[in-house]
Order: structure tokens, then C-alpha cells, then sequence
């Protein structure tokens, strides 16, 4: 089996696992504390979330290209994407910290308790060291360690949630996943001395030209996170902590898909970038493999979803969230441009094209503020979910047509969307083949 399929599947495997844990808690928080209490604390992580981009620094899949380009230099572009997101960081805190002190009410424990999230979530710049692994396909000690960490912190969820444990208490545990998750990456890291392999110190110069590189990427993920997250805030300001839980309760559903796309995406990065300078044919053909592969399954978890939405909502949440269902099958169908984008995404990194991952993203956050502020009002979570579903559509497929150059990616998709069928049975065939020349060195 090729290495990225086999990391790929080791990814798939273990995030349905931790997802899975997640998904168990968040649905005895909702049944059992009560629209109320989930949906404060939704309102809390999507208001934390804000500032994630600040402990990535677009800094991901660049550091990733570089590692495939120039193996010997690894830890040179890790130790800077490290510093550069530690900074990062740092500067999450203080602007949540500005933010809150002017905009939430600070008689209120939202503002502390939105500000300790963030100072723990920022060890997610630590997070870059997944990078390094994944880059040299090394991907099972990772898992191992995420595995080991969010079973263990979702067991203690579990057993605060069954004990209904406060607000604080679960907004500590919150952070608390990415936080012992980042510090064992770096003892991993360090413990492997991958630290000693190298061959130069990084200086000034070089962070500034990293945040060159990074800076379209990190708009682009602040754009990003606008869109994907400020729904939710905006339904508490016009509805309260109710509006947000029936919401809450929709998109956890349809949003438990969307690491998927970008997991695969991740995985082929590193084939991607070696196949398009060496082998610019395949590197189409993989594209469209990807494309039609993850469309495919999107439309079809939509659909379900769509048929299913009000038994399924019933079943998990209960009858107190029935609201949810006809909210859930309006926004399970963003899937299927969340699922376009984790391909676009990478080859608009791999094109160098990074200006217009955040042209892309600014469209998606302004179409969505603006379908917010017309439909929340009137509509509550029901518009929240068209907002989302168009703003995707937009910042996904619709961006496409602006310029000759995202032009390209159109017709590669339209290619091959119309030529699935005969794509899919290459992939098959090519498939199959691999699988016999194994049998026979098994033999």
C-alpha cells in the first residue's frame, strides 16, 4: 500500500476514534445541562476560536513544503515556524484580553473564562510539529500520543459532564486537550533529538520571510475563522445562550465531517508537491482523484443527512432540540464545498497562488456577515444555516471566476466532475494492480 493511502487511513482511523469520544460528550452536555448551559458554553469556544489563526501564523503547509523540498534543513524551518507562533500566541492572549474588556460584559464570567481558553489553546503552536512527521509519513507516534490524551481528557469531560460539573470546570478541560497534546509533541520531538539536525540557526531575517510567505495564508485563516465561527456569536447578541445551543447542536453534527477533507489533503500534500515538479501529468490526475473522491462522499452524507436530520437530531439530543433538525439539513450541505475546498486549499499552495486563498476567504466572511445580519434576526438558526451554506458556495466555487489564474482549478474541476466515471475506474484499476503485484511478493 502507498505510504500517503496507509498515513491517510492511520488519520481516518484515528480521528473517527477521537471524534467519536468528542462527539459523545458534547451530546451528553447538551441532553444533560440543557440548552442553557451547551449553549453558553458554545458561545464560549466559538468566541475563543477567534484568535486561532494567531497560533498558526499561516505557517502549516509552507513549513510542510519546505520540509519535502529540503529534508537536511527541517528543524531550521520547525525551531522558526516555532518561534514566529509562540509570538503568536502571545498576541492571541492580548487582543482577547482587549477584546473582552470591551466588548463582553466583564460583571459576567465570559470575559475570564474566554481568556483562560485562549492562553491554553495557544500551545497549539506547538502543533507545527505535526507537520514535521507528517512530511517524512511518520504519522503513528502522533497518533499514538493524540489517542492516548483525548481519550484520557474525554474521559474526565465524561465523568465532570455526568457529575454536572460548572461552566469553568468544562471550559479548563477544554483547553486542556491542547494543551498536554502540544507539550508532548515537543518532548517527542526533542526526545528524537531532531532538534541537534541542524545546519543553521535561524535569525530575524528569516522569521520576517517566513511571515512573508505566511501572511496571505494567515489573513486567510483569520477570514476563515470569521466566517466558519462568528454565526454562532452573532445568534447570542440578537437571540440568547437557546438560539445558540439549537444551532450549536446542528453544526456539531454536520461539522464532525469536516477534518476528513483536510486530514486526506494533508496526507497527499507532499505527493502533490513532488508530483508537480517532477511529474505534472499524475499531479493532475491525483486532483482529480482527490476531487471526485471527496465530492462523491460529500453529496452522499448530504443527502442522508438531509432525509434523516429530524429522527437523527431526536435520537441524540432529544426532544428539547428539535429545532435543530430543520437547521442541520440546510447546513449539512456546506459539506460538499467544505469537502472541494480541502483540495483547492492545497493546490492553491502548491501554485503559490496564497493571495487568493485569502481573496477567497474575505468573500466567503463578508457574504456570510452580511447574510447574518439580514437573516439571524428574523430566522435565527435557520438563516445562520443558509448564510453558511451561500458563503461557502462563494468562498469554495464561486471565487473561482474572478481571475484567469483560479480559473485553472475551475476547469480542473469541472473536468473532472464530468469525467468521474471513467476517473473512478482508472483509480480502481490502478488500485487493483498495486494490490496484485503485492499478493505476488506476499506469495
Amino acid at each position: 500500500m502507498p505510504a500517503s493511502i496507509k498515513n491517510s487511513l492511520f488519520l481516518i482511523s484515528e480521528k473517527v476514534i477521537l471524534l467519536g469520544l468528542s462527539f459523545i460528550n458534547s451530546i451528553l452536555l447538551a441532553r444533560l445541562a440543557g440548552p442553557d448551559l451547551f449553549g453558553e458554553f458554545s458561545y464560549i469556544v466559538s468566541f475563543a476560536s477567534l484568535t486561532a489563526p494567531l497560533t498558526i501564523m499561516g505557517l502549516n503547509n509552507i513549513i510542510t513544503k519546505y520540509i519535502v523540498k529540503h529534508p537536511k534543513n527541517s528543524h531550521y524551518y520547525i525551531k522558526s515556524a516555532l518561534i514566529i507562533r509562540a509570538i503568536g500566541s502571545l498576541f492571541a492572549i492580548i487582543c482577547t484580553a482587549a477584546i473582552c474588556y470591551f466588548f463582553v460584559d466583564l460583571s459576567s464570567r465570559h470575559a475570564a473564562l474566554i481568556t483562560l481558553l485562549v492562553a491554553m489553546q495557544g500551545f497549539a503552536f506547538l502543533y507545527v510539529i505535526e507537520f514535521f512527521y507528517i512530511a517524512k509519513q511518520q504519522v503513528s507516534r502522533l497518533i499514538q500520543i493524540r489517542v492516548a490524551v483525548v481519550f484520557c481528557v474525554n474521559i474526565a469531560k465524561l465523568i465532570a459532564i455526568l457529575n454536572y460539573a460548572n461552566l469553568t470546570i468544562l471550559i479548563v478541560l477544554q483547553g486542556f486537550e491542547t494543551l498536554l497534546i502540544g507539550m508532548c509533541y515537543f518532548y517527542l520531538y526533542r526526545r528524537q533529538q531532531h532538534n541537534t539536525k541542524i545546519k543553521r540557526q535561524p535569525n530575524t531575517k528569516t522569521y520576517l520571510a517566513l511571515c512573508h510567505k505566511g501572511k496571505w495564508l494567515f489573513m486567510s485563516g483569520l477570514a476563515a475563522i470569521l466566517y466558519l465561527k462568528i454565526d454562532q456569536i452573532m445568534i447570542a447578541s440578537y437571540h440568547g445562550n437557546q438560539a445558540v445551543a439549537y444551532y450549536a447542536a446542528a453544526a456539531k453534527l454536520s461539522e464532525f465531517w469536516y477534518v476528513f477533507p483536510v486530514l486526506i489533503a494533508n496526507v497527499f500534500t507532499a505527493q502533490l508537491s513532488h508530483q508537480k515538479f517532477k511529474a505534472p501529468q499524475d499531479y493532475q490526475q491525483t486532483l482529480k482523484q482527490l476531487i471526485i473522491a471527496l465530492s462523491f462522499f460529500a453529496i452522499c452524507l448530504s443527502v442522508a443527512t438531509f432525509w434523516l436530520a429530524k429522527p437523527l437530531i431526536n435520537l441524540l439530543y432529544g426532544d428539547s432540540y428539535s429545532q435543530s433538525a430543520s437547521i442541520l439539513s440546510i447546513h449539512v450541505f456546506a459539506s460538499i464545498f467544505i469537502f472541494q475546498r480541502a483540495v483547492l486549499s492545497k493546490w492553491l499552495i502548491i501554485e503559490k497562488l496564497y493571495k487568493y486563498s485569502l481573496v477567497s476567504n474575505m468573500l466567503g466572511a463578508i457574504t456570510n456577515i452580511i447574510l447574518n445580519m439580514l437573516l439571524i434576526p428574523k430566522y435565527q438558526g435557520i438563516g445562520a444555516a443558509w448564510a453558511t451554506l451561500i458563503s461557502y458556495m462563494v468562498a469554495s466555487y464561486g471565487f473561482l471566476f474572478i481571475n484567469a489564474k483560479t480559473q485553472k482549478y475551475a476547469h480542473l474541476l469541472h473536468q473532472a466532475m464530468l469525467n468521474s466515471p471513467q476517473i473512478s475506474i482508472q483509480l480502481f484499476n490502478k488500485l487493483k494492480t498495486h494490490y496484485e503485484k503485492s499478493d505476488k511478493k506476499t506469495d
